[in-house]
């Protein structure tokens, strides 16, 4: 499973949403602020890195954590 396959299985997790792309905007996908830090909380304890406060506000699209998640490994 790849670095997108699994955020998104996070993902699904908490979003109601089945059609998940990589240019999917994580507030169209019903992702508010604490949902985002839930699910980075989960990505950390699942890859094994760490974010910065300050990196989470450029997180926009599903594919800005899928680049972070690949920069941080």
């Amino acid at each position: 499973m790849n670095t997108f396959e699994q955020f998104v299985k996070i993902l699904k997790e908490k979003a109601s949403v089945s059609d998940i792309k990589s240019e999917s905007e994580l507030r169209s996908l019903g992702i508010d602020s604490l949902d985002l830090v839930e699910i980075i909380m989960d990505i950390e304890e699942q890859f094994g890195i760490q974010f910065e406060n300050d990196e989470l506000n450029k997180f926009v699209t599903v594919d800005d954590v899928v680049k972070a998640i690949e920069s941080k490994k």
